[in-house]
C-alpha cells in the first residue's frame, strides 16, 4: 500500500535493469534513437545476479519507480540452483503489475539475430548465438569500445529490421518447444511495446 501511495505522489517514471554490458549499451542507443524516458539500471554497467536484480527491483518500486523492466540472459539460469531463484523471482512478481521481466534463450545476440532471421535452431550458451550473429555483423564483439558507438546498433535497426525482429520473437514464442530448454526465445519485444506505450509519460 505505501508503495501504491508514494507513486502517486511523484512524476510517473521508469527504470529497465539489464544483467549487462552489453544490455546496457543496447538500452542506451535506444532510449537515445527513440527519445524513450526510461532510466538505466545499474549505472556503471555492472554484471548482475538474480538476486541483485531483486534488490534492485525492490529499491526502485520502494523509491517510488511506476514500472520496472528487467532483461536478462537465460542461458546461465536453465539448470541448478539460479533456475530454483530465478524461478522463484518470476513467483515474486507474477501479479506485480509495476514489474515485467524479459528474458532471451539464450542471450541478447538472439534478440539481434531476430533482426536478421528466423530461426529455432537451439543454443546452448551466448557464445553460440553470437556467432551466428556474426554472419550479419561479423565485428561484432562484446567490447566497450565496440558496444558503446552506436554504429553496430544503427545497422541493427537499419531498413525496419527490428520490426522483423518483433514478428520472428512473436512467432517463436507461438511454437515454442517446452520440453527442450535450448528452444530459443525473447521478451524483448514485450519490453519495447512498453517502451513505447510509455513514450512521452516519463
Amino acid at each position: 500500500m505505501a508503495r501504491n501511495i508514494q507513486r502517486k505522489k511523484l512524476r510517473f517514471s521508469y527504470a529497465v535493469i539489464g544483467d549487462g554490458q552489453t544490455e546496457l549499451f543496447y538500452l542506451e542507443h535506444l532510449k537515445k534513437i527513440n527519445n524513450y524516458g526510461y532510466s538505466i539500471r545499474p549505472r556503471f554497467f555492472d554484471k548482475i545476479s538474480i538476486d541483485d536484480a531483486d534488490r534492485m527491483i525492490k529499491e526502485l518500486l520502494d523509491g517510488g519507480t511506476n514500472k520496472v523492466i528487467y532483461l536478462t540472459d537465460y542461458d546461465t539460469v536453465v539448470s541448478g540452483e539460479t533456475k530454483v531463484r530465478y524461478n522463484k523471482l518470476i513467483s515474486d512478481y507474477k501479479d506485480e503489475k509495476h514489474v515485467m521481466i524479459c528474458e532471451t534463450m539464450p542471450s541478447i545476440e538472439f534478440w539481434f539475430l531476430l533482426h536478421y532471421q528466423y530461426t529455432t535452431r537451439p543454443f546452448r550458451n551466448s557464445n553460440e548465438a553470437e556467432a551466428a550473429l556474426k554472419k550479419y555483423l561479423p565485428d561484432y564483439n562484446k567490447s566497450k569500445v565496440y558496444l558503446e558507438n552506436d554504429k553496430w546498433f544503427k545497422e541493427l535497426i537499419r531498413d525496419n529490421k527490428q520490426d522483423k525482429a518483433n514478428e520472428n520473437a512473436i512467432r517463436l514464442l507461438s511454437e515454442k518447444d517446452k520440453e527442450n530448454e535450448y528452444f530459443p526465445y525473447t521478451k524483448i519485444n514485450f519490453a519495447i511495446d512498453e517502451f513505447e506505450r510509455l513514450k512521452g509519460k516519463a
